[in-house]
């Protein structure tokens, strides 16, 4: 390890983030590489910041590492600054290049570039056919592997579908397999249920797990940072039985399957115990279908919100729309609310089969007004399919009735804030397997023409924000989803190209994808705006997720034989629709049983939305104030004051001690630190004030 910071000194020194690559997080398992059977580096083409909070990762970084002769060790694509020897795991300092395996999770396909680059930084031949026996087998996961062929020729191995099982078959294998030749021993992986590897298999059918309390991690590695989702992560629902006719993750995901409230509540409280955030996620495609959602809160809101412990939920469905629920998550900290109408008119609303109602949509929005809410943000999607600027001139009046009936309920009512609407644009991109991937993506720059008209429409409106997305990018998007292996030239060209962390606006260049793409002979707008025939063959039909393609078909005709009148169409939510995945796959729907909560949390006072105390009553909070003394030494000095603080809260929030919190609307630990050290500076003496509602002096 000594070695490491010697050899690594310059290169730590001279870039921005260095603690990005020292490792030594909390939480982390740090193997000895030489004592297991199977050595797994599991990597993000994505800086750390994003990696490292990826819940897929976590899960499989989790499962292979309680198993004793397995090992995992994390590596993340390192920012331009910090200049490499040759790629490395993060815990151990071994370089990539020894490992049995390396597996990329692949969440979003600008990354394609990157991943070759990492190859690259470790020495790893990129194409396939160039490896010997003696480099590690390249495999990867995640959505964007439903199509696994733009990226076919530099993985050798593909794992379609839930990967918590078969990524401990997949370690078993390669230790079975150790000293064969390379070719056998694809072969041998080829054999596991959900692998597909190129010029081995001719199909493969999606891999689907069960979610157990002993598949869902209860620690993991805390990062030093604020990361972007910097919180306490549960799982309580895959699937989604909406079944909107755009959303690929919600059916390369069926059948749905729903955690036990128990387990929740347990795992929850464990998270939240062992890593010290102050905020848990329920995650979900949609949390507020999940049956229990109301009494889990509540029954974890018995112990987390005198602690200050709030929890956050992905943007709430319009037509599932609960105040109680809203006040329930605002019940700790106040933050902004996410509604998700996806198109402005009813439709383009059946089209898409969201299954919402305008009038539902004011009700959701103005209920919160009427409670509280200053502001709200709204998602849609243009260039969907059928859309036209009629479908606009709703979107826009839609807005309009927002903002004047709040105005309405202001003065009958006499409140004091105002209410403020961002509205984000996303540009529909077609994706396989969903009822639209035979449509084509709009032209971009009818696209654009759809936007600046919106825009236009709703200048004179005070209080509404309209941001869309980079529509260049959504292009490059629906290119590479839909492709077949023609494009890894494609990508290949582009990381010669320097391609690199393309997901990023600020390394992303337009120019450098459709010039390249030019070379090679494609056209971007043309592939992007590809219409097939429901007849036709698709590229990635050799991957079975379960839904029949005739049910697709009948799907894509319905959302073309839509009128205005709102409808409700029938979806898995609710009955079985026979889309042929349960069949198909040999599984079933699995809903949680009624969670009966406790009677600590039924006699919880009613919860409303966070505000500041308004009788002064915790004026008479006894606060005893502690200094304490600490040093700053080794990889500490690697974090920039802000991490540092960052990491000493959590590390005193998982003490369990009763710590003085701000009255605000959001609450923050009673905690000074001192000067802050330059980066770098190593301290043997810092001093922290802490307030404690408890005297410890005794303890």
């Amino acid at each position: 390890m000594n070695c490491f910071f010697q050899d690594y000194r310059e290169s730590l020194y001279k870039c921005t983030k260095p603690y990005q690559y020292v490792g030594g997080e909390f939480l982390s398992y740090n193997k000895d590489f030489d004592s297991v059977g199977c050595r797994i580096a599991l990597a993000f083409p994505d800086k750390y910041e994003i990696g490292i909070s990826n819940l897929g990762v976590r899960v499989l970084y989790e499962q292979i590492n309680k198993q004793d002769d397995f090992m995992a060790d994390r590596v993340y694509a390192p920012e331009p600054d910090y200049k490499l020897q040759l790629l490395y795991a993060l815990e151990s300092k071994v370089s990539i290049k020894e490992f049995d395996a390396l597996g990329f999770s692949i969440q979003y396909e600008l990354a394609y570039p990157t991943i070759l680059k990492m190859l690259e930084m470790a020495q790893i031949p990129y194409r396939n056919e160039y490896r010997n026996d003696t480099d590690p087998i390249i495999f990867a996961g995640g959505p964007c592997c439903f199509n696994p062929l733009p990226m076919s020729d530099f993985i050798d191995c593909f794992i379609i579908g839930d990967g918590e099982d078969v990524i401990l078959e997949f370690c078993e294998t390669l230790k079975k397999t150790k000293g064969l030749p390379r070719k056998e021993r694809l072969i041998e992986l080829s054999k596991i249920e959900g692998c597909w590897i190129k010029g081995i298999s001719k199909s493969v059918t999606k891999r689907v797990a069960q979610l157990t309390y002993d598949s869902a991690p209860t620690s993991y590695p805390i990062p030093y940072s604020n990361s972007v989702q910097d919180r306490a992560v549960v799982e309580i629902r895959r699937g989604c039985g909406r079944m909107c006719r755009f959303c690929q993750p919600g059916h390369v995901t069926l059948p749905v399957r729903e955690r036990p409230g128990e387990d929740i509540v347990k795992i929850a409280k464990e998270l939240v115990g062992n890593t010290g955030y102050d905020e848990y996620s329920l995650l979900s495609l949609s949390s507020n279908d999940y049956s229990n959602i109301k009494e889990v809160i509540k029954e974890l809101a018995v112990d987390f919100n005198d602690k200050k412990i709030s929890v956050s939920l992905p943007s709430q469905r319009i037509d599932g729309f609960n105040l109680e629920l809203a006040n329930l998550v605002q019940s700790v900290r106040k933050s902004t609310m996410t509604l998700a109408p996806e198109a402005g008119s009813q439709r383009l609303r059946n089209v898409i089969k969201k299954n919402i109602s305008e009038e539902q949509i004011l009700d959701a929005a103005l209920t919160l007004y009427e409670n509280g809410w200053s502001r709200i943000k709204l998602y849609f999607i243009a260039g969907l399919p059928t859309e036209t600027l009629e479908d606009m001139d709703e979107m826009a009046e839609l807005l309009s009735k927002i903002k004047y009936e709040a105005k309405r309920i202001k003065q009958e009512k006499g409140l004091k804030h105002g209410f403020d609407l961002t509205c984000t644009l996303s540009i529909f991109v077609p994706k396989p397997f969903t009822p639209f991937q035979w449509t084509p993506q709009m032209n971009l720059d009818k696209v654009s023409e759809h936007i600046k008209y919106l825009k236009s429409k709703t200048d004179h409106l005070k209080g509404v924000k309209i941001n869309y997305h980079e529509k260049y990018v959504s292009q490059i998007e629906a290119v590479l989803t839909r492709g077949d292996d023609s494009l890894c030239k494609y990508i290949e060209e582009l990381y010669k190209q320097s391609c690199y962390l393309d997901a990023w606006s600020e390394h992303f260049d337009r120019k450098v994808w459709q010039e390249t793409a030019e070379k090679c002979g494609l056209s971007l707008a043309d592939l992007a705006e590809k219409e097939y025939s429901t007849n036709d063959d698709l590229p990635w039909e050799f991957v079975n997720i379960g839904v029949n393609k005739s049910w697709f078909v009948d799907e894509y005709n319905k959302a073309f034989c839509q009128n205005k009148d709102f409808v409700i169409q029938p979806t898995c939510e609710n009955k079985c629709v026979s889309c042929g995945v349960c069949s198909s796959l040999t599984t079933k729907k699995v809903m949680a049983k009624p969670f009966v909560i406790s009677e600590a949390a039924k006699n919880t006072k009613e919860l409303v939305p966070h505000t500041i105390n308004s009788d002064m009553s915790y004026i008479d909070e006894v606060v005893h104030k502690y200094r304490v003394k600490i040093t700053k030494l080794g990889t500490l000095r690697y974090f920039s004051h802000l991490d540092w603080q960052n990491t000493f809260l959590k590390a005193l929030s998982r003490t369990g001690l009763k710590v003085g919190y701000s009255h605000g609307f959001n609450p923050l630990m009673k905690v000074s630190m001192g000067v802050a050290l330059p980066l770098f500076i190593e301290s043997k003496t810092e001093l922290i004030d802490i307030d404690l509602l408890e005297d410890i002096s005794r303890k």
